[in-house]
C-alpha cells in the first residue's frame, strides 16, 4: 500500500540540525531558538514555537518567522533514525521513528517533548501569549497536540494553534463526510491513530483513550486551520494517500476545509476558525509571512473568535 506521494524523500538525513539543545528526560533535543531558555530575557512578552514538515528542517522554519526583541521563537528539531544513524556526535540527541514523531509515539513521545517546552516558557515572568505553529506535517503535529496535549493546561496565558496546511488530521469518531453528510466509515483502518483513535494509541494519552475523552477541550482551544488556497495538487510530494488519508478528502486543502466542517456537525455548533491564503501552495514560509499568517500568528487574539 503507497503511503504518500514519494514518500522516500523522508528518509534523507537533515543536514543542518538545531544549535542548542533542550533536556528533555535526561536526552537532548536539538532546537533552534532566538533566546536563552533560562528566562533571563524579561522583556519577552510573546512566545511562538514552530514545527517543521517531515523534512525536518527547521532551521529553514525559524527563520521564517517573524524576529522581535519582545518574541522567542523556538524551532524544536524531531530528528528521524535516519538523521543520528552513522552520526556520532547526533548519537546523544533524542530521535523518532519517520512517521512517530508526528502522532506522540516514541520512546520519549513527542508530546511530552512539547510539554516540556511550554513549561520551560514560565521562567519568562513576562510572558502573555504564546503561539504554536507548525505547517504540513508539522501542522499534523499540532492537530495532535492541540486536541490531547496536557501542557497548554499548565500555562497561565493562552495558548493558540495554528494548524497549517496538514496532509490529515485527527478525528474523534468514525464520521467522515459521504457527498453532503457525515456518517459512520464501516472500515476500521480510517479510525487508526493518528486519524483516529483506535489501534496502536500513545502511551501518552494514558486512560484518556477516546475521542469523546478530548472533544470538548479541543474544541473550547483557540485553533486556526490555514489553508493555502493553492495546495490543491493531488500529486504533490508527501500528500497521504493511504485509505485513511483518502476517507478526508483528496488534497490538503479540501481536507482542511472537510475537517472544519466535519467539527461543527460533531460540537452542533461552530468551532475554531478556517482561514484561507489565495495564491499561496504548500510553502511554509509564504504562508507564514503572507497577510493571513502574519495575523493569525502574530495578531491580537481577539483577532479569532474562540467560538
Amino acid at each position: 500500500m503507497t503511503f504518500a506521494n514519494q514518500a522516500g524523500i523522508q528518509h534523507e538525513a537533515i543536514g543542518e540540525i538545531g544549535d542548542e539543545a533542550f533536556i528533555v528526560e535526561g536526552r537532548k533535543l536539538a532546537v533552534f531558538t532566538s533566546a536563552r531558555l533560562d528566562g533571563r530575557q524579561p522583556r519577552l512578552t510573546e512566545a511562538v514555537i514552530v514545527v517543521h514538515g517531515a523534512l525536518r528542517n527547521a532551521g529553514d522554519y525559524f527563520r521564517s518567522i517573524k524576529k522581535a526583541p519582545h518574541r522567542l521563537v523556538v524551532a524544536p528539531q524531531f530528528l528521524t533514525e535516519d538523521d543520528v544513524r552513522g552520526a556520532e556526535d547526533r548519537a546523544g540527541y533524542l530521535h523518532w521513528g519517520t512517521e512517530d514523531w508526528k502522532g506522540g509515539l516514541g520512546e520519549v513521545s513527542s508530546f511530552t517533548v512539547m510539554d516540556e517546552l511550554l513549561r520551560g516558557l514560565k521562567a519568562f515572568p513576562g510572558l502573555r501569549r504564546v503561539t504554536l505553529v507548525g505547517n504540513s506535517a508539522g501542522g499534523q503535529f499540532v492537530n495532535r497536540y492541540a486536541a490531547v496535549g496536557r501542557g497548554p493546561d499548565e500555562l497561565a496565558v493562552p495558548v493558540r494553534f495554528v494548524v497549517a496546511n496538514p496532509s490529515t488530521y485527527l478525528y474523534f469518531d468514525t464520521d467522515r463526510r459521504t457527498g453532503d453528510s457525515f456518517v459512520p466509515h464501516d472500515a476500521a483502518e480510517v479510525d487508526q491513530w493518528r486519524y483516529g483513535f483506535s489501534g496502536v494509541l500513545p502511551d501518552y494519552l494514558g486512560a484518556a483513550r477516546s475521542g469523546d475523552d478530548h472533544f470538548e477541550r479541543y474544541a473550547g482551544r483557540d485553533v486556526v486551520y490555514l489553508l493555502g488556497a493553492q495546495d490543491a495538487d493531488r500529486g504533490a510530494a508527501l500528500l497521504e494517500i493511504h485509505p485513511a488519508a483518502e476517507a478526508q478528502g483528496r488534497t490538503r486543502v479540501e481536507r482542511g476545509e472537510i475537517y472544519h466542517a466535519y467539527l461543527r456537525h460533531k460540537a452542533g455548533r461552530d468551532v475554531h476558525r478556517l482561514v484561507r491564503v489565495p495564491g499561496v501552495g504548500h510553502d511554509a514560509a509564504e504562508m507564514f509571512g503572507s497577510r493571513q499568517g502574519r495575523a493569525c500568528i502574530y495578531g491580537p487574539r481577539r483577532w479569532i473568535r474562540r467560538r
